[in-house]
């Protein structure tokens, strides 16, 4: 009796080793080989009824395993990752994740011989994966599962600002998102100046300058995801503790650009370009003559304005002043109201009249220290028509007032009083006061100051209900500019 070869397909690994075993064999009896292969193969069936969770290898054509695909493939964030789970294959020895469309062309993820895994946090997208399983022998099951998620775009925070004094306090809330946020980035808009990176919901600005502030908060994920931008205004006042030092109106001598300077007022013209009769009729312009001019929708003789232009001057104010606030304002005379011309104060300060920071931008702005001002008015016209004429152009420097203090054990010996000296560099000081501690009586405490530019130092006496000079721990405060 022959076997026929196609009953190999019931053979199980172990018992095809037995037959080749058997087939090496020189029987001079066939028959009993054959009955020994009819053995094995009801011992390969009795095997499968008796252990049925035994991994079952099979001689299978192209290396596809009969083993299906898991059921209920399905992928989710979990706050922190993206986890898979699927249902159970019986017989399966492992599964592997890949991502796209076609097998074939997807990209490995991972195996997992559980039924679920994980992989780190996605930037924003759709993504789709596949699964099949893998038997012991290492075949892929002919089809696959499918599964697929999508990382939406972090919407914007819900933000709340409130102004205490010059402390801008902002909080928002956290966005829905498809991955844990991580933090958060808040930025001061407009000068492109970045608190950085904010762990909470909460966080505060102080502003030196009076003026509207934009800021804006931007959520981030595990992922490195940067959410949609949720932008606030605050309105900020005058700051407290700082004093007028000086103020004067610009007699708008400076280097001008493409700006005509009006000697009357004076004031600046902007922006204009210099020219001849004929430049201007026949160069910048195919005009005969005004009333051509006029006709073509340009009214104003100096018209068509340059696009834009600027002014420059530097300052020197003598001394090294601290702590100071910078203002630049002007009135204005728009000549074209419907036209708009836009003007940007730049300000760069200097020790020693060389070397200056760097131009920032603003009106107002906030130095530790400086004594050569530069500042630039920098103006761009909507179009040739637009004229803006500014005059009273004021710079006003304001000073930081601050508080000092402290204790001095006043002693009767000092001859001309106990010398008291401050902690912090005043230029100026605007008042002091002084307490005696004691509970057995009262006593009288006195200051000598001389009021002089950049003072130093004061001197306190301490006397009893007699008038005569005692030994006394003082306390003292002192106010003033620095």
């Amino acid at each position: 009796m022959a076997i026929d070869v196609n009953d190999k397909e019931f053979l199980g690994s172990v018992q095809m080793e037995v037959e080749a075993l058997i087939q090496g064999r020189q029987i001079a009896d066939s028959r009993l080989r054959d009955a020994i292969i009819l053995l094995n193969k009801q011992l390969e069936r009795v095997t499968r009824e008796v252990s049925p969770l035994v991994q079952q290898s099979k001689v299978i054509e192209r290396g596809v395993s009969e083993l299906a695909a898991p059921a209920n493939f399905i992928c989710f964030s979990s706050g922190t990752t993206v986890r898979f789970t699927w249902d159970e294959v019986p017989f399966a020895s492992i599964y592997e994740v890949r991502q796209g469309t076609n097998w074939d062309t997807a990209f490995f993820v991972f195996r997992a011989a559980g039924l679920q895994g994980n992989i780190d946090p996605l930037i924003y997208g759709s993504y789709d994966y596949l699964i099949k399983t893998i038997d012991s022998r290492g075949n892929y099951s002919a089809e696959s599962s499918s599964s697929s998620i999508e990382v939406p775009v972090i919407p914007a925070p819900s933000i709340n600002v409130s102004v205490i004094d010059n402390n801008v306090l902002l909080s928002w809330t956290e966005p829905v998102s498809t991955f844990k946020i991580d933090y958060y980035l808040v930025d001061r808009s407009g000068d492109a100046e970045i608190a950085g990176r904010v762990d909470g919901t909460f966080t505060s600005f102080f502003e030196v300058v009076a003026g509207s502030y934009g800021y804006i908060v931007r959520a981030v994920d595990l992922a490195g995801n940067i959410g949609a931008p949720a932008e606030v205004e605050a309105i900020v006042a005058a700051p407290p503790d700082f004093a007028l030092q000086d103020s004067r109106t610009s007699g708008l001598n400076g280097t001008r650009v493409n700006v005509l300077r009006r000697p009357e007022r004076p004031s600046l013209l902007a922006c204009w370009l210099k020219q001849t009769w004929y430049e201007h009729f026949q160069v910048h312009k195919s005009w005969i003559n005004i009333k051509a001019q006029i006709d073509a929708g340009y009214p104003i003789y100096i018209q068509p304005s340059y696009l834009t232009g600027s002014y420059e001057e530097v300052i020197d104010y003598g001394v090294i002043i601290h702590n100071t606030i910078v203002s630049i304002n002007w009135n204005s005379i728009f000549y074209t109201p419907t036209l708009n011309t836009l003007v940007v104060v730049k300000m760069a300060v200097s020790d020693d009249g060389i070397t200056y920071t760097p131009f920032a931008a603003g009106s107002s702005q906030y130095y530790g220290q400086l004594r050569f001002l530069k500042f630039r008015l920098e103006f761009t016209n909507e179009n040739d028509k637009a004229l803006l004429e500014i005059y009273n152009l004021t710079i006003n420097l304001n000073v930081k007032r601050e508080n000092d203090g402290g204790e001095v054990n006043a002693l009767s010996t000092d001859a001309g009083g106990t010398v008291v000296y401050f902690n912090k560099a005043f230029r100026d000081i605007e008042s002091i006061t002084c307490t005696t501690k004691s509970v057995t009586e009262p006593f009288v405490t006195i200051f000598d100051f001389v009021d002089i530019p950049n003072p130093t130092f004061f001197s306190v006496y301490v006397f009893d209900t007699m008038g005569a000079r005692v030994s006394k721990l003082v306390d003292w405060k002192a106010r003033g500019i620095v």
